[in-house]
């Protein structure tokens, strides 16, 4: 079962209350003076960041700017941006496109990084708040810079006024930094203890596993989008530190994955945003991707001929994916898809029953008795086959041809999916599949991977097809920066590529 952690909202109200976050003194200034006396205080501030993060990382906003994800039908808003095309659905005050709520994430950290000393706890507590401050803003930070490029860096609660963009570059080594004190600071997973001493399992909550994990992939992707192959050395060393020290293990097999490590806090979570069937805990119905692609069999009174008309992916796509037959994800992740292949298209609508979330819960009483009220399935944002396949796909560049077989077999063989040959071609796309295929639909996941890979001309879609070397030195593949950003801002500059492709600012 799901371990129920704090989630107090203590601090959150003091996170930047103000729309205008650069601009204005943080509300807390006085509040500070009479705060941080002992641990429940620190504690209480540590999990207020815990809930701005989780309030914007679990928002379904972010699964629009997941742009690569492989389904043959897209209804309009996720189409365009998935075409490179945003400003043909999101106007420049669109929620997808607005960081200020990522930037409030950062606020919360700065303020926890600033204050923790004021409690004067013992080094292992201090460590134990301190890392996780560290490791959140580290991870909002790679999100931003993954997403925006270049953008504002705020690095104490205390630092206001208009804000230029930094090089991404810098907000990278920043983060990797923040990361290296948290992977000192913090325990290992199972080691994790609140403030009355009472084991922690919730994998929102940061372990030095899970900074580690980040690491890797930060060094991967500064590796590959800065031109510093020898960052890819300490990407695999990263990497190591977590599967061989992390304390993490592989689900015994994609039905576990799909019944446990989605649930979420399994053995194999590494970093998750956690939700509980608790009042006012899980977000609506079609707030989560599965709410978006999946109806029968797993959503509540529906049938095989239920509509889906947001998001599809052919049975003929899923197959090409997932060619052969023994592979165990097939019928996991996807209900019966060889022999409902087999029914009409008239009730299929050609498409495969998505069924890799399992979480339902229902309403009870009233009009909507037993429709679906939610998943309470986490958002896994690394799990160990993550960092398991990370690691084969950077020993690929680096030339380990054995080591990187060896982890492509790792979750082939869980999978129960025939083992790497060279029959096959080229090691590193077979790589590119099998993160495909083992983290289907997984925030975030497969828009950084092409992105990481250089290969998003052959596997994104529309604009992305016919970017240039200019676009992309331009910007091409980031997001435009929405217009709360430039609100008493002079300092603050469009993206070149999204200035030429429809927004002004």
């Amino acid at each position: 079962m799901k371990k129920n952690i704090l989630l107090l909202v203590l601090l959150a109200a003091f996170a930047f209350g103000c729309e205008d976050f650069l601009t204005e003194e943080p509300e807390i200034a006085v509040t500070n003076n009479n705060f941080w006396k002992n641990e429940k205080d620190v504690e209480s501030a540590v999990y207020g960041m815990h809930s701005v993060f989780r309030t914007v990382f679990g928002d379904v906003v972010m699964l629009y700017r997941d742009r690569g994800m492989p389904f043959d039908f897209m209804n309009a808003l996720w189409q365009y941006p998935s075409n490179n095309q945003p400003s043909y659905m999101w106007n420049a005050s669109y929620p997808a496109i607005d960081w200020r709520n990522e930037y409030k994430v950062i606020a919360q950290a700065n303020l926890v990084i600033d204050n923790v000393d004021r409690a004067n706890l013992p080094q292992e507590r201090h460590n134990y708040y301190l890392g996780q401050a560290y490791c959140i803003r580290a991870y909002t930070y790679f999100y931003i810079l993954r997403a925006w490029g270049d953008a504002p860096l705020i690095k104490e609660s205390v630092d206001v006024g208009e804000k230029a963009r930094t090089p991404w570059q810098e907000l990278a080594d920043f983060a990797i930094e923040d990361l290296k004190l948290a992977a000192k600071m913090l325990p290992k997973a199972r080691d994790l203890y609140d403030a009355g001493n009472v084991k922690v399992t919730s994998k929102q909550i940061p372990s030095s596993g899970t900074a580690h994990a980040i690491l890797a992939h930060l060094y991967a992707w500064k590796a590959a989008l800065n031109n510093e192959p020898e960052l890819n050395k300490l990407s695999i060393a990263e990497a190591d530190s977590v599967i061989k020290h992390g304390g993490y293990v592989l689900a015994g097999s994609p039905k576990e994955v799909c019944d446990v490590v989605m649930l979420g806090n399994s053995n194999e979570g590494i970093f998750e945003v956690d939700y509980q069937n608790m009042p006012g805990d899980l977000k609506g119905s079609g707030a989560f991707i599965a709410g978006a692609c999946q109806r029968w069999p797993i959503q509540p009174l529906t049938t095989p001929a239920t509509r889906r008309s947001l998001l599809r992916i052919n049975n003929t796509t899923v197959m090409e994916m997932y060619m052969d037959e023994s592979d165990e994800r097939r019928d996991e992740y996807f209900y019966k898809l060889d022999s409902m292949a087999g029914v009409a298209t008239s009730v299929t609508q050609g498409a495969a029953y998505i069924s890799k979330w399992r979480g339902v819960v229902l309403n009870v009483g009233g009009s909507g008795d037993g429709t679906l009220k939610s998943y309470e399935d986490n958002e896994i944002l690394i799990r160990l086959a993550d960092i398991i396949l990370l690691r084969a796909e950077v020993k690929a560049k680096m030339g380990d041809t054995p080591g990187a077989i060896a982890d492509l077999n790792a979750i082939r063989d869980r999978a129960g999916a025939p083992l790497y040959s060279s029959a096959e071609g080229d090691l590193q796309e077979a790589i590119a599949k099998e993160r495909d295929k083992e983290l289907f639909l997984e925030t975030g996941i497969r828009y950084y991977d092409i992105i990481r890979n250089g290969t998003f001309r052959e596997k994104l879609r529309g604009k992305y097809k016919t970017l240039t070397e200019q676009d992309v030195a331009d910007g091409g593949y980031y997001l435009p920066v929405g217009s709360g950003a430039f609100t008493n801002n002079t300092l603050m500059r469009q993206t070149l590529y999204w200035k030429r492709n429809g927004y002004a600012y």
